[in-house]
């Protein structure tokens, strides 16, 4: 990172106490905090709430086992390729807007799956949901990192893993509940979201009061950004299509998987060239991070996997769900 040039838009700071930089009270801070992890709860609620209602959403809308994993990946893969994107504008742009953004983003992706009419329009939006969970993923660390002293980020970083792992652990429960339902029906598992984000981005706008920093020599990889989700995009296609619409020995199916290789080559080689990469791959040469890494891969696959598949096992395996594709 560069080191920050000017602090703030005079202009602005005459207007806005808060863009003069008047510190935050520990009331405020407390507040916006609680605001953040509201956010960040309801983001990653949205992740894993759809699993167990996943069957009867492709049953209701007519899809087909091939759409099936993508209402999940859609927002996983829009949120991965925009995190850095949204870290990178956090040293450009208010902070505070971003967030709202973010959230701004989030709602409006959750309203429009709700009355989503096909399984491709569900996907669509929340490929929009997951724009704004890129942001909240990488904004709220940020923010808190702004708003307290190193010696006391410890004390606050503790609550934000915890409201991942219930909000993870929750939405499936939650999803079930509302599909189970009779007077919900699966449309309020992307409703039920709405509210609480309402409410942190009103938390958010009322107690969030932090100088604009902007920071000189910042450049956003774009070109590596669009690359890596290009290149993991085209090998889940190939592995969604593969064995029904073509061999997986076929020639389309070798295509698919050397253009995705070559995708991912050339955003290594983009992002070990460039100034500011979306992955400074530099980090890798450390063991500790090369394993953290692995490691978190392997987290992942498995508490997302197991969340989507499972729903799936006991609704349609064992007979809960008729769905014939």
């Amino acid at each position: 990172m560069s080191a920050p040039t000017s602090a703030t838009n005079p202009s602005s700071a005459a207007g806005n106490p808060a863009d003069a930089g008047t510190p935050m009270t520990h009331r405020q801070r407390i507040e916006a905090l609680v605001g953040l992890l509201l956010g960040m709860f309801v983001a990653f609620l949205s992740s894993t709430i759809v699993s167990n209602a996943l069957p009867t959403i492709i049953t209701d809308l007519h899809g087909t086992q091939d759409q099936y994993t993508w209402v999940v990946t859609a927002t996983l893969l829009a949120s991965t390729a925009t995190t850095p994107i949204w870290g990178k504008l956090s040293d450009l742009i208010s902070k505070k807007l971003l967030v709202q953004l973010s959230l701004a983003l989030f709602t409006l992706g959750s309203i429009l799956a709700g009355i989503s009419q096909s399984v491709g329009m569900l996907i669509g939006f929340r490929v929009i949901q997951g724009l704004g969970l890129g942001g909240l993923q990488a904004l709220v660390v940020i923010v808190i990192a702004s708003m307290f002293s190193p010696r006391e980020r410890g004390r606050y970083q503790g609550p934000i893993a915890a409201v991942i792992s219930l909000a993870t652990v929750a939405g499936p429960l939650i999803g079930g509940v509302i599909v189970d339902t009779s007077w919900l029906g699966w449309r309020w598992t992307f409703y039920v979201c709405v509210p609480l984000a309402v409410i942190a981005l009103l938390v958010i706008q009322r107690t969030l009061n932090l100088p604009v920093v902007r920071k000189a020599g910042v450049h956003i990889d774009y070109l590596g950004a669009v690359l890596i989700a290009a290149g993991v995009s085209t090998l889940l296609i190939w592995v969604t299509l593969a064995g029904k619409n073509f061999d997986w020995t076929s020639a389309m199916s070798f295509g698919l998987v050397a253009l995705g290789v070559i995708l991912l080559v050339v955003a290594l080689v983009v992002e070990s060239r460039v100034a500011d990469p979306i992955i400074p791959l530099r980090l890798f040469r450390d063991r500790t991070t090369a394993l953290a890494t692995v490691a978190s891969i392997a987290v992942g696959v498995a508490l997302f996997g197991g969340a989507v598949f499972l729903g799936q096992y006991f609704q349609i395996a064992r007979g809960g769900v008729r769905w014939s594709v």
